[in-house]
């Protein structure tokens, strides 16, 4: 699920900024109902809410201390109320009750962000690991500064950032601005744990092409043999989604789950493997793995390497890849779906 967080934190159209916003606000809604001119002119007091039925559950207030605690569920959380209607109040678990039987998929994907984040956690608190408070507030500011500039450009002075936070989500933009500062670190956590629990072991980078025609991926070795450039002709031949970036895997591990990592470890810079076959999805396919470098382990305390984990995320953001493999080797009794 935190695969599915990085997705929606890319910046694109307003939908796009919206995703990233409810992510980051931890709340459900869609995109932006575009209107003309907004009914109610929602500004950040209390005065200017509507008056409705259904009366929306007190935001929880950012935390004054940003450890690796904002990422743990309250132990101690009363089922708390999220709207009332009448005499009829409507809690948490009923929500999730509702959201389970309308949309189980979407509330599993929930549960499986919970238990991700609790794993960083527990990992960030073994580690030592904390986020600098006036680094989150930098990057939430910048992120809003983004979704504001967006709302304006797309819907113009007839909706304001404030009218958009309550419409999407139903919030005050001072509790939006403190929710978004919780996601921020969480999501820093995040980048901080896996990359500095990859930083500590043996890693290998590799590009790696697979196919189901073994003669295709003895041609291609052939030609990498001859000086011909591995990534193109991933990009020509390769059946796994990998292909657009020439095959090119983010550096891992050996707990790293992937039919290649055995002949990745066997390689020297420069080397393109023999074909062999593996299983691949549900199905066996040929493989070819060209080494680009051997990375040893770093058996370094964070504070040594914050900066430069900090500067490497900015230019090489946490893929999908990244978090499933973080999530397949940490999370105990992870299995795979029946078939």
């Amino acid at each position: 699920m935190a695969a599915v967080v990085q997705g929606l934190l890319t910046r694109g159209t307003l939908r796009g900024a919206g995703l990233a916003a409810l992510v980051l606000a931890g709340c459900a809604g869609g995109p932006p109902r575009r209107e003309a001119k907004p009914a109610v002119a929602v500004r950040d007091d209390a005065a200017a809410l509507p008056a409705v039925a259904v009366v929306p559950g007190v935001q929880d207030p950012a935390p004054a201390d940003l450890g690796p605690e904002i990422l743990l569920p309250k132990g101690d959380e009363p089922d708390a109320e999220i709207a009332r209607i009448g005499d009829l109040v409507l809690r948490r678990s009923h929500a999730y009750a509702r959201l389970l039987t309308a949309h189980p998929k979407l509330a599993l994907s929930a549960v499986d962000l919970l238990v991700f984040d609790v794993l960083v956690a527990r990992h960030a608190q073994q580690f030592g690991i904390r986020v600098d408070a006036a680094r989150v507030e930098a990057l939430a500011a910048a992120e809003e500064r983004a979704i504001a500039q967006q709302v304006a450009v797309e819907l113009g002075r007839d909706m304001d950032l404030a009218t958009y936070v309550w419409r999407l989500f139903g919030m005050r933009l001072s509790d939006w601005r403190q929710t978004l500062r919780v996601r921020t670190a969480q999501r820093l956590y995040q980048g901080y744990v896996i990359r500095y629990l990859a930083l500590r072991e043996d890693r290998v980078q590799v590009r790696f092409l697979v196919h189901k025609d073994p003669k295709v991926v003895q041609e291609v070795v052939d030609k990498v043999r001859a000086g011909a450039d591995f990534a193109t002709l991933a990009l020509r031949h390769s059946e796994d989604p990998t292909r657009r970036d020439g095959g090119m895997l983010p550096p891992f591990g050996r707990g790293f789950r992937h039919p290649i990592v055995a002949a990745a470890f066997t390689l020297q810079p420069g080397e393109v493997s023999a074909p062999f076959e593996a299983q691949h999805g549900d199905e066996a396919r040929w493989f070819a793995v060209y080494c680009l470098a051997q990375m040893p382990g770093r058996d370094v305390p964070f504070a040594a390497v914050g900066d430069e984990i900090d500067r490497d995320l900015v230019e090489r953001p946490l893929t999908e890849l990244e978090t499933n493999a973080y999530t397949l080797r940490w999370r105990p009794g992870l299995e795979a779906p029946p078939k």
